[in-house]
């Protein structure tokens, strides 16, 4: 009897164990793909890898008779249905991990900063298992910032508008655009021992809606990176590759490809760099500009070359230097020298704008000492508000707000505080007077002024205990004290001992101060 061998090939060729196994192979392929995609659990990878393997061990003998042609069908499946597992149980962990919501309805027009403030008018206590960050201006009142997200309340009436927080993990929020916008981080993604990608979201603070989200890879070997700011579309940080100089680098957040990158230049005859790196001192973002300072001084008389080290230079012989970039692609919008500085320059907003007639500053500090500030217009670097020697003593004045319209300082004299309102040329305009025995023992360091007054939060004496007060001071009468009694609740908060156990911060509806107590935080919410 003679064998028919073509039925014994038609036989290996219909199995189902040749398909099979080229299906597994398309699930290694998507496996390792996997492994690499940030977000994606790395089980989720080995799982699809392992599988595949199975599946060719099972249809080894069968692949090699299946025509080629017919083995891309397949592996192209199993390729398919590795990746859209792999992604889909990423947007699962994602949305569990996660508790969002949103607003239900948004007004057309936002609240505006109060001129002064009389009265609480609501509360809220925070559990004590939420442990607050600080709390910052959104669109329609303040942002909480706590270390597992953000929720976002109303100015005017306390009520919660939105929240983003994550379920048993930690979260790093920043707010842009004036207050418009939020970027938060899921963890830590300065984590030196981070291995895994870092997940960021975008929200629109009015609803809390999503805008954009993306997933940033870990820093290769040997790369120290720290998170410096994001701006819609643009993630910035400080790069420092094993022991160079450390650069600004940012990427575009839709492909992570760097976008553009920034290092201090060399120049003839002296040193310049940053204070210790670049850090939240020496940069700051605006709605279009990305702006940095960093300090330089001549090579003779510098005590070391090592730019690390040229703050032990002697005083009165620094440069500043504060240079603008389009925060898009990174070219040089505008650079302003600061000759004669004691200390290195460091960056902050000069403070929300309260009048719609005038635009925010950028206003260069000493990072450490008693200087003068430098109040600049981030349009062109130009002064905007001149701080001369008769609103400014050393060591005895803070500057608590700026805009183009002018700024507002505090004196400590002798026996009371000053509040002046200084024109941008520099010149008092009006001044207000607080008696220095009712200041808080750590000066007005903590004061917050609005259009028609500046607001000291304090702590005041309640029987055994020191509760939150405020003072308000008005330019046009007399100041006013207030015991900070909750709406609906128990009694006064019990605080702590600082400064810090008692500020507060304008937002639009109201002035929001921020109590901490030691089981507690409360907030209360100041209205005209």
């Amino acid at each position: 009897m003679v064998e028919d061998r073509t039925i014994v090939e038609d036989a290996r060729t219909t199995s189902s164990r040749g398909p099979l196994g080229w299906c597994g192979v398309g699930l290694v392929l998507g496996g390792a793909t996997l492994s690499l995609a940030p977000g994606v659990p790395s089980w989720a990878g080995l799982s699809a890898a392992g599988a595949g393997v199975l599946l060719v061990v099972a249809g080894l003998r069968r692949m090699r008779s299946l025509p080629a042609r017919r083995s891309l069908v397949p592996a192209a499946a199993g390729l398919a249905c590795a990746l859209i597992a792999g992604f889909g149980v990423r947007a699962l962990t994602l949305s569990l991990a996660v508790e969002h919501t949103l607003a239900e309805s948004v007004p057309d027009t936002a609240p505006p900063i109060p001129a002064e403030v009389t009265t609480t008018a609501w509360t809220r206590t925070l559990p004590g298992d939420d442990t607050l960050v600080r709390v910052v201006p959104g669109t329609l009142g303040p942002i909480v910032v706590l270390d597992d997200g953000v929720v976002a309340l109303d100015g005017i009436t306390g009520d919660e508008l939105w929240r983003y927080r994550l379920r048993g993990a930690d979260a790093r929020a920043t707010v842009y655009g004036g207050g418009t916008r939020i970027h938060i981080a899921h963890g830590d993604p300065d984590d030196p021992d981070r291995t895994g990608a870092s997940t960021w979201v975008e929200l629109d603070t009015a609803r809390g809606g999503t805008v954009e989200t993306f997933t940033v890879p870990p820093p290769p070997a040997g790369t120290t990176t720290t998170v410096l700011t994001v701006a819609s579309g643009v993630l910035v940080h400080s790069r420092t590759e094993d022991d160079d100089t450390p650069r600004i680098v940012a990427h575009d957040t839709a492909t992570l490809r760097e976008a553009w990158s920034f290092t201090v230049p060399e120049e003839p005859g002296r040193v310049c760099a940053p204070w210790q790196g670049w850090n939240a001192d020496n940069t700051l973002r605006t709605t279009d500009l990305f702006l940095l300072a960093y300090a330089c001084v001549p090579e003779g008389r510098a005590r070391d070359t090592d730019p690390a080290r040229i703050a032990d230079t002697p005083g009165a012989h620094l440069t500043g230097v504060v240079t603008a970039l389009d925060r898009r692609d990174g070219r040089v919008r505008w650079t302003r020298e600061l000759p004669g500085l004691e200390e290195f320059p460091a960056l902050r907003v000069g403070g929300p704008v309260i009048d719609a007639d005038t635009r925010p500053v950028i206003v260069v500090d000493p990072l450490m000492g008693e200087d003068a500030p430098v109040i600049l217009d981030p349009r062109d670097g130009s002064h905007a508000v001149r701080i001369t020697a008769e609103p400014w003593t050393d060591g005895r004045s803070v500057l608590v707000r700026a805009d183009t319209g002018g700024a507002v300082v505090t004196e400590t004299a002798a026996d009371r505080l000053l509040v002046h309102r200084v024109s941008p040329e520099g010149g008092i305009v009006v001044t207000a007077a607080l008696d220095a025995a009712d200041l808080p023992g750590y000066g007005p360091a903590s004061a917050v002024a609005l259009s028609d007054a500046v607001v000291v939060p304090l702590s005041a004496p309640d029987a055994d205990r020191e509760v939150p007060a405020v003072w308000s001071v008005p330019f046009d009468g007399d100041p006013r004290f207030s015991v900070l009694d909750p709406v609906g609740e128990a009694g006064p908060l019990p605080l702590g001992s600082g400064a810090d156990h008692h500020r507060a911060v304008a937002v639009p509806g109201a002035l929001v101060t921020v109590a901490r107590g030691a089981e507690a935080v409360r907030l209360h919410g100041l209205l005209p």
